[in-house]
Order: structure tokens, then C-alpha cells, then sequence
């Protein structure tokens, strides 16, 4: 219902909004304009949350099957989370020691074991889904990898 009163329309600025946003994170964080990353960083939060309630309220409306608001609010929990982490590391550092990065390693994993068991719930484990499963994963891993290695 929701899509046919706008037409569907909302998608591609909604694209722009976020590259911009992207962008404006990105200008403040090397220039180090930590209000002005905290205000991006909230409005793209803002964003993430209302696609969220759209993606719940398209469900019910039996527009979309289970699976595809299931994974984004896995995807929304966990930047959420590791934003975070990442907020309170110190503390965390101070409180768990060594245990912290394996925290964050296990959280991930979690992360990465639920969005491919509901990828494969959604393909009805059908090879084409298990072939898309192993990707996320190796995806997924790569890039986790990738932002442990950057914190360090």
C-alpha cells in the first residue's frame, strides 16, 4: 500500500540522500568535525530505523515474505551494536581485558551464522541458496575481518 501511494519513487533519492550522507561522514571524520559526524551518523540511524518500520508495516501488509524484514533487522541490530561497541570500547577494554575482541569476534559470527541461516530459510535451501549463503559468508568474514584489522 505504502509503495503504490508514492509509486515507488522514494528509492532513488532516498540513494542520494544516503551517498551525500556517506560523503558528509566522511569529509568529517579526516577534517575531524566530531558534531557534525555525530549528526550524520544519527540521521543515517534515523534513516535505518524508519526503512525498518516500512519494511515491518510492508510485511503485514503481506507485501513482503518473513525473511526480508527478518534480515534487515538483523542488519539494523547489528550496526547498531557495533556502533556500540565501539562507543564504549574503552570501558569495555578496562572491564573484559583480552575478552573484548573476542566479544566482537563472536558477536560478528553470530551476525553472520543468523543472516545466512535466514538466506537459506528463504531460498528453501535450494542450491542456488546454499551457493548465495556461501558467498555472504565468505562476504561477510572478509569484511569483519577487515574492520578488526583496521581497529588494531
Amino acid at each position: 500500500m505504502m509503495l503504490t501511494v508514492t509509486g515507488g519513487q522514494w528509492f532513488f533519492p532516498l540513494v542520494i540522500i544516503c551517498l551525500i550522507l556517506g560523503i558528509v561522514a566522511t569529509i568529517a571524520q579526516k577534517k575531524k568535525l566530531t558534531k557534525l559526524k555525530r549528526i550524520t551518523d544519527n540521521f543515517a540511524y534515523a534513516i535505518l530505523v524508519i526503512l525498518l518500520i516500512i519494511e515491518w508495516i510492508l510485511y503485514f501488509q503481506k507485501q513482503f515474505n518473513f525473511i526480508t524484514p527478518a534480515i534487515y533487522t538483523l542488519v539494523v541490530i547489528y550496526l547498531i551494536g557495533r556502533q556500540l561497541l565501539i562507543r564504549y570500547r574503552s570501558s569495555l577494554l578496562k572491564k573484559l581485558g583480552a575478552k573484548y575482541k573476542q566479544l566482537t569476534i563472536g558477536l560478528a559470527t553470530i551476525y553472520i551464522i543468523l543472516v545466512t541461516l535466514l538466506l537459506l530459510i528463504g531460498s528453501k535451501f535450494s542450491t542456488m541458496g546454499w551457493i548465495i549463503a556461501g558467498l555472504v559468508i565468505v562476504a561477510f568474514g572478509f569484511v569483519s575481518y577487515i574492520f578488526e584489522k583496521d581497529k588494531q
